[in-house]
């Protein structure tokens, strides 16, 4: 069939392709060679999208996510008598990061000793967490643990969960607008946040629509993101909320911190199975799951490792790499010494043995695969990134009308590394109903925003875009271009300038000259456009955050900087958008009150080396 026979029979009525012989094979010569000179494509999906319809919805509160903290924010809103309308790229219970919330970490003060968790966390984090929202977190957390008994969530598997929590949300009159993916934050003439906008990518069943949600508030319970790495416990999220705020003028905090989980390489992308597989104890990545503990995490020490080739080494391997005699797995020192705070929330930090991967000891690797390490590339530590917050209130610095929540909302209550089980489901829970109680407040005494015409109309085209570009490049090969610029362990986990500034560089240019002329060809690929726009914004935080903290910190690693520096790092980095578009980064130090014991030697403060750190205080000293 010629290329105008073929494209003949993509004007038929029926035929759905729109897709020429000329077209696969320019997109097969992208997934060939996803680094070379791309090749613009032809959209013949182009559409104006002129004649898409449009849906609205109104309600006193808007909330977008459907996980733990929109269920507790929806929840709070509607005791307090306000009408909400939620609006999930996914649907209830099954969407972004949703397989975290699989565990229960309730601080009881009859069993626990408030201190005593507070300078483990402390520890732990490196001295980057926020007390207070960590002591929000011990007032509250044995409630969220009731109410979730109560709704009937603990007897559910993860991955029936969302039938609980829809149960709860139609008995309780919430509107909810699902797969539909949000592009904007909608503002008012005084630029206040009073509405969202999105469209639906379902167009298989229905032609894509624009959905226009108008409410006195919005709270984001979006979650955080990652770069689409294949593995646990990164399934879908895009930091599409970090990259919605900071574009209405929000504060954005916690990108040079990166989680480092891992996977199994033969489910490397089944999450609720890696789950059962193993359960996170620490901040410095003990997994204990049957029938020995193993210990496992994408490490600095792990990823020189790498770098030499010694990637399947084990920490008690051979100076070649050889494996260790068979036979069953001993637990490293910590690992023993930490049962005793088994179900505590916190561990022991001193001396802990760190690996990138390879089979456990005695193990044959035939059930599940090796450990793989760094399947989370890009991703935060939870409740470590996002959305900035002054006042405990959950409401976005920068911007009125704007709260956020969860894995949303860069509360720092886990800092520069996770530090236990659970801070991440009960901390999304509390800090959605604490979201919901402020934003009521607010609404209560704010009127039904309007948007002017020729403002919304805009909006919507710039939505749509990608649809009406005529040629352009593939979000797919944009996204690989991303993954290959930014997962690499010298880039997101062992950092240097040189090496940040290059990537910098190409991000940018990505940024600048790329993403504009993207092409979506239907509605599927008009959310991969708004997706990969979205991850490139973020990874211009993280490199610019890697950049500008000059120390290492927790999951921060610079080599030319391989120690703590409290003097003029006990502080979180702040992002912003400025007058002329450009991105500017601050310091926000913390009260003294939060610092270490300067008084307390240094190693004692920071018992977890990094590569080179003692030559270099030994060469400042």
């Amino acid at each position: 069939m010629s290329d105008d026979q073929d494209k003949g029979q993509q004007d038929k009525p029926g035929h759905k392709s729109g897709v020429t012989r000329r077209d696969v094979a320019k997109i097969g010569a992208i997934t060939a060679a996803t680094l070379a000179v791309p090749t613009v494509l032809n959209n013949v999906g182009v559409n104006t999208m002129k004649t898409a319809m449009k849906d609205a919805y109104e309600a006193d509160l808007v909330i977008i996510g459907t996980g733990f903290a929109g269920i507790f924010a929806a929840m709070e809103a509607r005791k307090n008598g306000l009408s909400v309308v939620m609006v999930d790229k996914g649907t209830v219970g099954w969407s972004g990061l949703s397989p975290w919330a699989s565990d229960s970490r309730p601080f009881d003060p009859e069993i626990y000793d408030r201190a005593e968790w507070h300078h483990n966390v402390a520890t732990n984090t490196e001295w980057v967490n926020d007390r207070k929202w960590l002591d929000i977190f011990l007032d509250e957390s044995l409630e969220i643990y009731q109410i979730l008994r109560d709704w009937g969530a603990h007897k559910t598997k993860p991955f029936e969960r969302s039938g609980v929590f829809r149960g709860l949300m139609e008995d309780n009159e919430v509107t909810l607008v699902e797969r539909t993916m949000v592009t904007s934050l909608l503002k008012d003439s005084k630029g206040k946040v009073g509405g969202v906008l999105g469209f639906t990518f379902d167009d298989s069943i229905e032609p894509s629509k624009a959905i226009v949600c108008k409410g006195k508030a919005v709270i984001m319970c979006s979650g955080a993101g990652g770069y689409k790495s294949p593995g646990f416990p990164n399934w879908g999220n895009t930091f599409d909320g970090d990259a919605m705020a900071y574009r209405a003028g929000a504060t954005i905090t916690g990108k040079e911190y990166h989680d480092t989980h891992l996977a199994l390489s033969k489910i490397p992308a089944a999450s609720y199975d890696q789950w059962v597989w193993a359960q996170t104890v620490t901040g410095a990545y003990i997994m204990v799951g049957p029938p020995d503990p193993v210990v496992g995490g994408l490490t600095v020490e792990a990823a020189l490792r790498v770098s030499t080739g010694n990637i399947n080494r084990d920490p008690g391997a051979g100076p070649g790499g050889e494996s260790p005699p068979k036979g069953p797995r001993k637990p490293p020192p910590d690992a023993i010494a930490n049962e005793k705070y088994r179900g505590k929330g916190f561990l022991k930090t001193e001396g802990l043995i760190l690996d990138f991967g390879g089979p456990p000891e005695g193990s044959t690797g035939e059930d599940q695969g090796f450990r793989v390490g760094g399947s989370t590339a890009g991703m935060g530590v939870h409740k470590g990134e996002g959305v900035f917050n002054s006042d405990y209130t959950c409401r976005a610095d920068g911007v009125d009308g704007l709260f956020a929540a969860g894995d949303a909302l860069g509360s720092m209550l886990c800092g520069s590394s996770y530090p236990g089980r659970g801070f991440s489901s009960y901390g999304s829970a509390i800090q959605g109903r604490r979201a919901a109680r402020f934003a009521s407040e607010y609404a209560k005494n704010a009127p039904m925003p309007k948007f002017d015409k020729a403002y919304l109309d805009s909006k919507v085209a710039e939505m749509w875009a990608p649809r009406a570009n005529e040629q352009g490049f593939s979000p797919d090969w944009v996204t690989n271009t991303l993954r290959n610029t930014m997962t690499p362990f010298h880039i997101l986990y062992i950092k240097e300038p040189r090496r940040l500034e290059g990537a910098l560089a190409s991000i940018e240019y990505l940024r600048k000259s790329v993403v504009p002329k993207m092409i979506a060809r239907d509605g599927h690929e008009l959310r991969l456009a708004h997706e990969t726009d979205n991850m490139l914004l973020n990874a211009e935080m993280k490199l610019r955050a890697g950049i500008f903290r000059t120390e290492s910190r927790g999951t921060h690693f610079r080599e030319d900087y391989p120690a703590r520096n409290d003097a003029e790092w006990l502080c979180w980095v702040l992002i912003n958008k400025d007058q002329e578009n450009q991105m500017t980064l601050s310091k926000h130090m913390f009260p003294k009150e939060w610092h270490p014991d300067p008084a307390v030697p240094y190693r004692e403060r920071y018992p977890r080396p990094y590569p080179g750190e003692e030559e270099f205080l030994a060469g400042k000293a």
